[in-house]
């Protein structure tokens, strides 16, 4: 009895698997789950760390990419050679069909979160607005943590408490700053170097958003104010979770002028923290 070695499984970056299931490979993704049939698989090409899934397309049309990032190499080789060998055999002259049409995709994200942008549009991975409230917080702690030490140091709980508040502002105002920042670099980085696809203003879930739809076949949502009109979004090619609904020139020029003033009074409100606290400190 012979006894042949299983095809690994792949490990990706952001916790991307890849595996063969039967007659299908399985990609899993942090959104959604692929379900490709060897029959949509033209070929699996190992190119190093990285691994590309291109499926079957007619003549004269270009072919969809599945990618999964920085697996082992030893196992991507492995992994191509023991898949290529088991995709079916085609007869020659056959035209080939659009392997994009039979991949089955399952989203792994629950309705409730799949609209999350933080309120503004910026991106449905919510950037900012999910993750990234914890720095504001920290500054927060950071400017109690400072008004008490000023108000035991220099005796005068009321300059300690205006340190406080003075420090709380700075810290508010810096973090929408930043977070404008963040907004305007992605409105000028995802229409350059993502993909721009067309959306559709949808009613969901008593509110108005604007759905697309991936090159991975998941339909997406993210809010922006577009009153009707055609809108374009355009997403990171390989995580279409961050994604933008695209705006004028002026539009974006005018956020990132906003965004330098907002961040100018919040570098005064910190500086003027600093010197109100500085007294304490002996100096």
């Amino acid at each position: 009895m012979s006894i042949s070695s299983p095809i690994p499984v792949l490990q990706g970056d952001r916790g991307t698997e890849l595996r063969s299931s039967g007659e299908e490979l399985v990609l899993r993704r942090r959104d959604a789950e692929l379900r490709i049939p060897f029959a949509a698989v033209a070929r699996v090409r190992a190119e190093r760390r990285e691994v590309a899934i291109e499926l079957t397309a007619p003549t004269g049309t270009e072919p969809t990419v599945h990618r999964i990032e920085d697996v082992s190499a030893a196992a991507a080789a492995v992994f191509a050679e023991a898949v290529n060998a088991a995709l079916p055999e085609r007869a020659p002259g056959e035209e080939a069909v659009d392997g994009a049409a039979l991949v089955v995709t399952r989203s792994l994200r629950p309705d409730a979160e799949e609209g999350e942008d933080g309120g503004d549009g910026t991106d449905v991975e919510g950037g900012l607005a999910r993750h990234g409230t914890w720095p504001m917080y920290a500054a927060y702690a950071v400017a109690g943590a400072l008004g008490v030490v000023v108000g035991l140091l220099g005796g005068d709980w009321s300059r300690g408490i205006a340190t406080l508040l003075l420090g709380a502002t700075a810290a508010w105002v810096t973090y929408c700053g930043l977070r404008w920042l963040a907004m305007a670099w992605k409105e000028w980085h995802l229409p350059r170097y993502g993909i721009t696809v067309e959306g559709q203003q949808v009613f969901r879930d008593g509110d108005t958003t604007n759905a697309f739809t991936a090159t991975d076949g998941v339909t997406r949502h993210i809010r922006g104010d577009n009153k009707g009109r055609p809108v374009q979004i355009a997403y990171h090619p390989r995580d279409p979770m961050k994604a933008v609904v695209l705006k004028g020139t002026n539009d974006l020029v005018l956020v990132v002028v906003v965004t330098l003033v907002v961040l100018g009074v919040g570098g005064l409100l910190l500086y003027g923290t600093f010197l109100l606290a500085l007294p304490a400190f002996g100096g």
